[in-house]
């Protein structure tokens, strides 16, 4: 996962496609999309600050969003068998401990090891694909190079959909529950509330106290996301010196209270954004809970 400078949380109606992705062996792998809403974990309160704060209501926990992609594998397995094919996706492994960023590294452990790297995705499975069964999954997705794409592609002499059977049952799915201006007004006040929570006397003093603390430990940083965009930090190896910062950074996080500072002062900005865009964002709600229990009744009917 690339790490972000400011980690802004963008909230949006759409649920990337939990696709498999075709390689030229014949195998693929079951990964999550950057496209669409964010999964909210489903971890303790305390765990993270992102998905407590007042719109963190307004995504999709973690396990909502395996029910969504579950969904769609479904009835691309259905999209599948019109055609005379077996399809049978690949389980997605154990989710990794989410990693919170948005006010900077707070986990120790992950700072001992990996300094303000993100840790490792754990490795994602794979499952063997004939080449009928890509060409049909993945329609003119799974062709090497743009010249090779056929408007007209069919099997068997069937239409097989342009985007495959996954990306139509991913896209129809989508559809009905779409909501681009909730989304738009989820990720507006996501962006303003993180940005003009930096501008709250309470949050300049806590970096002040935050940045004193560093410099008493021989590190100079006017906040934390200074620490975390460094360049030494961002590419080549970690080194010991990245460790070393990174866990002085958390300590003077705890010492300061400086995430819990900042997370009050953010939760009190959105909460004010979200009453003043309280019908836009109840039709977000309203269309997460009808797609997921559409979703459900999908399951339930497999």
């Amino acid at each position: 996962m690339r790490r972000l400078a400011i980690p802004v949380l963008f909230l949006t109606l759409l649920v990337g496609c939990a696709s498999q992705e075709p390689s030229a062996s014949g195998t693929s792998s079951a990964s999550p999309s950057a496209q669409g809403s964010i999964p909210r974990p489903s971890s303790p309160a305390g765990a993270s600050y992102t998905f407590r704060l007042p719109l963190a209501v307004y995504s999709y926990s973690d396990a909502d969003y395996e029910v969504i992609r579950s969904a769609e594998q479904v009835l691309a397995r259905d999209c599948m068998k019109d055609f005379g094919l077996s399809y049978r996706p690949a389980k997605n492994p154990a989710p990794a401990d989410a990693q919170d960023r948005r006010y900077g590294l707070t986990d120790r452990a992950s700072a001992e090891r990996y300094g303000y790297r993100m840790p490792p995705r754990p490795e994602t499975p794979k499952a063997k694909l004939t080449e009928d069964q890509i060409k049909v999954l993945y329609g003119n997705r799974s062709a090497p190079a743009p010249a090779a794409k056929n408007p007209q592609l069919r099997y068997r002499g069937k239409k097989v959909p342009d985007e495959g059977c996954l990306g139509a049952a991913v896209l129809g799915f989508r559809k009905p529950y779409e909501d681009v201006a909730g989304a738009e007004v989820a990720s507006r006040i996501s962006t303003a509330s993180y940005e003009n929570s930096q501008k709250v006397p309470e949050v300049r003093a806590v970096f002040g106290k935050w940045s004193s603390c560093m410099k008493q430990k021989g590190y100079d940083y006017a906040s934390p996301m200074a620490a975390m965009a460094a360049p030494a930090f961002v590419r080549g190896e970690v080194s010991a010196v990245e460790k070393d910062t990174a866990q002085a950074d958390v300590s003077c996080k705890e010492r300061t209270g400086l995430a819990d500072v900042w997370f009050a002062a953010e939760s009190s900005i959105q909460k004010s954004m979200i009453k003043a865009d309280a019908e836009a964002l109840r039709r977000l709600g309203e269309l997460h809970e009808k797609k997921l229990r559409a979703a459900r009744k999908i399951l339930a009917g497999a």
